[in-house]
């Protein structure tokens, strides 16, 4: 099986105007062979949407703990990904940033949390 890359998009807001993109669009978690990511970026970049790499083992610092069941609505929404483990939830977040702000919300740093994770 060829490695695979996921990439989570968020089209909420088309520079042309178009509909190409809807908002369900948003609901989507999309699977990418690898030797196709270079393809799909430079089509985003079409339409000025960046993407931006992070390898595997250095997502760390994007990484936020919340215990299951708790309020984290603003977390998620700000998530590129999320997953169970035992009774947290690891989500890895869009960006640094996102990352701060969920730690505001309440989340803990998954280097201090007593979690592992991996992608």
């Amino acid at each position: 099986m060829p490695s695979r890359s996921q990439l989570r998009l968020r089209f909420s807001d088309c520079p042309d105007g178009s509909e190409r993109f809807s908002d369900a669009t948003e609901q989507y978690r999309f699977e990418v062979p690898a030797g196709k990511l270079d393809r799909i970026e430079s089509f985003l970049a079409e339409y000025f949407y960046e993407v931006n790499r992070v390898a595997s083992d250095a997502i760390e610092p994007f990484c936020v703990v919340k215990e299951k069941y708790t309020d984290h609505a603003d977390i998620l929404r700000n998530s590129a990904y999320h997953t169970g483990r035992g009774s947290n939830t690891v989500f890895v977040m869009q960006d640094r940033l996102s990352a701060e702000q969920a730690i505001e919300r309440g989340a803990t740093p998954l280097a201090d949390a007593d979690t592992s994770f991996r992608l």
